[in-house]
């Protein structure tokens, strides 16, 4: 006695045997899928349906993180190309920064070191951030407010 097959198994339990490897042929198909009850070709179509927006939404979000990548990439060339240390006109927005850092480097012990040009350039952009700073601070700060005022 012979073991039966898989495809014979499936018969004695009442499923038909399934095409294997795309034999079935396009009107087979067709047939198959008329022979659907409408029940049937509701779940597939809906389930092809979602198959579609889900692929088209994530479509959309994978453009859309690509857009803000270029967005993050353009910014970042132009923090590198702000980032010269050596470039201190008003359009430079690390120039207070640079200057300050450069001038912390030079470690100079007084007024006479402090004489050569490039240094007098640093110190007027020092003080050219520190106006500007201060004109940043309102006249009156929280902190200068009384904490409490006394009953009237």
């Amino acid at each position: 006695a012979r073991s039966p097959s898989w495809l014979e198994a499936a018969g004695a339990w009442g499923a038909r045997p399934v095409a294997v490897c795309g034999a079935m042929s396009a009107s087979s198909a067709k047939a198959g899928w008329k022979s659907l009850s409408f029940s049937q070709k509701l779940v597939y179509s809906s389930a092809l349906l979602n198959v579609c927006v889900v692929g088209f939404v994530w479509l959309k979000r994978q453009l859309k993180m690509a857009d803000k990548e270029a967005k993050e990439l353009e910014e970042m060339r132009a923090y590198t190309a702000d980032m010269d240390m050596g470039n201190w006109s008003e359009s430079n927005r690390f120039r207070c920064f640079f200057a300050a850092q450069r001038y912390h480097m030079l470690g100079t012990q007084g007024p006479d070191e402090e004489k050569s040009p490039e240094v007098q350039k640093m110190l007027e952009v020092m003080a050219q951030c520190r106006a500007e700073l201060y004109g940043k601070i309102p006249a009156e700060s929280p902190a200068m407010r009384p904490l409490h005022l006394p009953p009237q």
